[in-house]
């Protein structure tokens, strides 16, 4: 995992698995990690890629909840790992058209948790990429969605009428959404009123957050997470302390 700016604000944090009750009643696994401080944060559902909930995945939400924000990673795989992608193909199959819906069911918790703020933004990685898309596209009030490496093709043209600002990050060797399908989203976000970017990587593909990733990868994750946190620090207010009580 790159390490953002070592100068950022960093807070003790507390993480553990819960469950989030969706429509229907049933319960979704999910993974949580937040500071432990008593305050209002703002929060970000982290939306996991077709490999499930890794242990990258759970260091990505660490590094959030050590900048100050409450983030929740919906488990869409009910505990499953791949480890081959003939393995995750299964695993999105499986889930099928399941993935929004749980998504927005932990984007509305978070949205009235007594420890966030109500500020909620969707970040998702591969197929979460897609899913935060999804979200920017049909929630009225997400303060914003990033996009690493996200799938746009199913959404194209909706993008004009996003209601969240987005942020999507591609590498210049990215392998699976072409150069005609990037220059769409781009025109397509280029008609919606918000602050929409969309950022290059220069000399990567899916490889600038990998475990195994060069020095020279590593640095382009450090640019793609410094340029995160600049985009929410934006459209999503900082942490809020509870009221101190008379007496």
């Amino acid at each position: 995992m790159p390490i953002y700016d070592p100068n950022r604000v960093e807070y003790g944090i507390t993480n553990g698995h819960i469950q989030i009750v969706v429509e229907g009643g049933q319960q979704l696994p999910a993974y949580w990690s937040h500071p432990n401080m008593g305050s209002r944060f703002p929060a970000i559902a982290l939306i996991h890629d077709w490999w499930g909930v890794t242990p990258f995945v759970r260091r990505m939400a660490h590094l959030f909840a050590q900048s100050g924000y409450y983030v929740v990673v919906p488990d869409l795989f009910n505990g499953q790992i791949a480890t081959t992608p003939q393995a995750a193909i299964e695993l999105v199959k499986g889930l099928g058209d399941n993935g929004y819906p749980r998504i927005n069911a932990a984007l509305s918790v978070l949205e009235s948790h007594h420890n966030t703020n109500g500020d909620v933004a969707a970040i998702g990685i591969g197929m979460g990429g897609s899913l935060a898309f999804e979200a920017a596209i049909l929630r009225p009030d997400l303060e914003a969605a990033v996009a690493y490496y996200g799938f746009p093709q199913r959404y194209l043209g909706r993008f004009k009428d996003a209601q969240a600002p987005i942020l999507a990050f591609y590498g210049s060797e990215e392998p699976h959404v072409l150069p005609p399908v990037i220059a769409r989203l781009r025109q397509e976000l280029a008609l919606s009123p918000l602050p929409h970017e969309v950022m290059m990587l220069e000399g990567v593909g899916r490889d600038f957050f990998s475990d195994s990733a060069t020095d020279f990868q590593r640095e382009r994750g450090r640019q793609a997470l410094n340029h995160t946190f600049a985009f929410l620090e934006q459209f999503l207010q900082g942490p809020v302390r509870p009221p101190v009580r008379p007496g």
